[in-house]
């Protein structure tokens, strides 16, 4: 963006606190939500270019950048529509917080992966979906391309967006250009299943553990690597570990202790169990491009869902541990921590596989497949009350000599994306913060924030968003000089889906229920003769996945734009210079 241009962008926003809305979230409160404003939200975002806005109400001591990933490119250049959400291109928020100075430096750009640019360039689809839109297999059906729209990892200098089945991509901190894929230093490999998975886990002392996996159908089991990583940089602990899991893994989270990385196995399989002749229509399916490869992943309620825990470093003389619990599956987890031989965990569970992962919903409607529904999204076609599985918060206590668990409900409100704070991180927590639903029965699109007192239910906490606006997963960071658990800062994006703006939203940790104490705008305000928005596309960004907050990490706005400026002599690029 040049100098002229850059005039004619507001600068200078004056934000105001919300109004306090106090609920005790003991007395379960019901909201109702806005189908079409959630909705709105799967239209293309518009790449938003280096400004600055004003909010005075920012506290003094909330200092840092949030970053923020999630698909956003929902339609193609030829029109075509992405069918699920998880398959779109990934686009990156950048916030850059500065309490002292009450001001907010905003930036958004998509990750300029090769498949981004080969796209942009053909101004074509030329990918299939995970999830829908498929292809024959002779006509590219097994030719993915990295996303990398879930998740942002901040670790030894280094801002990557992750996407769980490729490797990461490395983007500038100030601009978000990317500069490329990486191979974690020789780590992770350059073949097809090769990954680097967008959970991570970051201890409380700094350092960073991760995992891959790559299920084989054929052989009903599923590799699993672990690297566990030095504070500040990525140079590994202890040797890198790979292990064979029993059955067709779906792992998109892990857990990591004092001693062990914990692996949850829900029984999902590759196919239906015990149906071959269903189980061969479905690959003939998949095979010609009538059927998505997540719509493959199947869940056998008869088996039991499978804890593993494996050593964090095999010379400690720990050996693997594998417990069976009760069915459920879970896509996300809190926090787990031991107490001598006991391991507790904190999850996300439901009774069977998310549908947002095996969608069958126009394989019911048309012969022609999920193509034969192109045009819609996967949203549009789902009633949550009846299609979309419950979710509760649990803990699993698990006895290590015995192998036996015990199973308790700390929430029974429809949530997810749980996360707690980082001084906690593998060492027993209290508090738990996740994202949940406007009805305390039933089942509504997460959209409000929620605390979790897990040693006294009475004390839990919400705020309930307006039935328009559906906020994404909750980030804490402490408040300088903090000692207390809950003692900092909620950070998340709250999309504004009758507006189509949104915004990043500050709330006190220990009085949730009060709201947000600041309000920062993330969509860019256009002053008279500024470049228009495209019409596809909505002002802000809009559902996001997963997002982290780099406290002390506050470059201004000439340092962005400058980096912004500068991009191609760093090697880096944004997706419209292709």
């Amino acid at each position: 963006m040049d100098g002229s241009t850059r005039q004619k962008v507001s600068l200078l926003v004056l934000v105001t606190c919300a109004a306090a809305l106090r609920i005790d979230a003991s007395k379960a409160p019901t909201g109702s939500w806005d189908r079409a404003a959630f909705l709105s939200g799967f239209q293309n975002a518009a790449e938003i270019p280096a400004h600055q806005v004003r909010c005075a109400q920012l506290p003094s001591d909330l200092v840092g950048t949030y970053y923020r990933n999630g698909p956003a490119r929902f339609v193609g250049y030829d029109g075509k529509k992405v069918r699920h959400p998880l398959d779109a291109d990934g686009l990156v928020t950048g916030v850059t917080l500065d309490g002292r100075s009450g001001t907010a430096v905003i930036r958004q750009r998509y990750v300029a992966t090769a498949g981004a640019i080969a796209e942009y360039a053909a101004q074509r689809t030329l990918y299939p979906g995970h999830f829908g839109n498929p292809r024959a297999l002779w006509d590219g059906g097994m030719r993915f391309k990295n996303r990398a729209n879930t998740n942002c990892l901040w670790h030894g200098g280094k801002l990557l967006a992750l996407w769980e089945a490729s490797r990461p991509h490395v983007l500038d901190p100030l601009s978000l250009a990317t500069h490329g894929e990486w191979d974690v230093d020789g780590l992770v490999g350059s073949c097809p299943m090769d990954n680097f998975a967008a959970h991570p886990r970051l201890g409380s002392d700094g350092g960073v553990a991760n995992f891959a996996y790559a299920g084989n159908p054929a052989a009903g089991t599923t590799t699993v690597r672990f690297w566990d990583f030095q504070p500040g940089s990525y140079d590994l602990r202890s040797p890198a570990q790979k292990h064979e899991v029993p059955g067709f893994g779906l792992f998109h989270d892990f857990l990591v202790t004092e001693n062990y990385f914990v692996l949850v196995a829900s029984p999902a399989t590759w196919g239906p169990v015990g149906r071959p002749t269903r189980a061969l229509q479905m690959t003939l399916e998949f095979v010609t491009g009538k059927r998505p490869f997540g719509s493959m992943i199947c869940f056998d309620e008869s088996q039991p869902t499978t804890v593993h825990l494996y050593p964090r470093d095999e010379r400690s003389g720990l050996r693997p541990i594998a417990i069976e619990l009760d069915t459920f599956f879970s896509f996300h987890h809190a926090n787990a921590w031991e107490e001598g031989d006991t391991l507790v965990f904190d999850t996300v569970s439901t009774p069977k596989i998310n549908r947002w992962i095996r969608d069958d919903s126009s394989l019911k409607r048309t012969k022609r497949g999920h193509n034969g529904d192109a045009d819609r999204n996967f949203f549009e076609d789902v009633d949550f009350e009846r299609d979309a599985p419950r979710t509760d918060l649990v803990r699993y206590t698990l006895d290590l000599k015995s192998r036996s668990y015990a199973r308790r409900a700390l929430s029974t409100r429809h949530l997810e994306y749980p996360s707690v704070a980082p001084s906690v991180s593998g060492l027993r927590h209290r508090f738990v913060y996740t994202t949940a639903g406007s009805n305390a029965e039933g089942v509504t699109p997460v959209a409000s924030v929620l605390k979790t007192d897990t040693e006294d239910a009475s004390k839990s906490q919400i705020w309930l968003a307006r039935p328009f606006e559906y906020c994404g997963e909750v980030s804490f960071t402490p408040r300088a000089g903090s000692t207390a658990e809950d003692d900092g800062y909620l950070l998340t994006i709250c999309y504004d889906g009758r507006a189509g703006t949104s915004a990043l939203l500050v709330l006190d940790a220990r009085r949730v229920a009060d709201g947000p104490i600041a309000r920062v705008p993330l969509s860019l305000a256009e002053e008279e003769g500024g470049e228009p928005l495209p019409s596809d596309a909505i002002a802000g960004p809009g559902h996001g996945v997963h997002a982290t907050f780099v406290p002390g990490l506050a470059p201004t706005l000439h340092e962005v734009q400058e980096a912004e400026e500068h991009r191609g002599r760093l090697g880096s690029r944004f997706l419209s210079d292709a």
